[in-house]
């Protein structure tokens, strides 16, 4: 199991490592407090099993996706997944998502998690990471600038979310 250490802005300590098979349920209740929240994911209900997250990390263990998660002072904070594309010639190339549950955002939970995925991205020979946003979501755009992400595209109201229509914005990075 591959783990990183961070201090977050406020000075508590940012663990991120690997998730295991006993991850499940924090991994589906933080996923559910974020589609919840009704803003940051394009889902309106969490329809998933914890059994769902089980096979997700199992599957992890014998592919090169990547399932990190984040604990902040040992409580769950976030998790971020790396997964590959799927046509043979982008096989260099991962698409990324990443929660960051409420009360752990903008202490570097997420910056951790990047920080650590990008290291491990590179084990696994992936060399570009692609990735999207809300357009309305400037925390995360400004994450991910200023980690080196640059804005590729961005498509016009792509999402038909409960307020309305919102652009969703598409980065890329180079990890190479």
């Amino acid at each position: 199991m591959k783990k990183w250490e961070y201090t977050a802005k406020d000075g508590r300590s940012i663990l991120v490592r690997t998730a295991q098979r006993g991850d499940a349920p924090k991994l589906h209740e933080g996923f559910h407090r974020v589609v919840d929240e009704g803003t940051w994911l394009p889902t309106f209900s969490a329809n998933s099993h914890i059994s769902d997250w089980v096979h997700w990390i199992d599957k992890t263990n014998r592919n090169r996706d990547i399932l990190l998660i984040a604990f902040l002072d040992g409580e769950y904070a976030g998790h971020l997944t790396l997964q590959s594309e799927e046509w043979n010639a982008s096989q260099h190339v991962a698409k990324l998502g990443i929660i960051v549950i409420k009360e752990c955002r903008n202490i570097h939970v997420g910056r951790s998690l990047m920080l650590a995925v990008e290291e491990i991205g590179l084990e696994r020979d992936f060399t570009k990471i692609v990735l999207s946003t809300f357009d309305d979501n400037e925390v995360a755009k400004a994450l991910y600038l200023d980690l080196g992400y640059r804005i590729v595209g961005i498509r016009k109201k792509h999402f038909n979310m409960p307020n309305g229509f919102i652009d969703e914005v598409l980065m890329e990075k180079e990890i190479c």
